[in-house]
């Protein structure tokens, strides 16, 4: 099983995490559209 040909790739969420006044953290949703072959 792999996964092949990744089409697209898209953002679909983004968020952080703030402490002391700074971003600590990034957080990210995405969306792909790729192929999936069973070998």
């Amino acid at each position: 099983e792999s996964v092949r040909d990744l089409r697209v790739a898209e953002l679909t969420k983004l968020d952080m995490t703030i402490e002391d006044g700074k971003v600590k953290l990034f957080r990210a949703r995405v969306s792909i559209s790729f192929k999936y072959q069973k070998d």
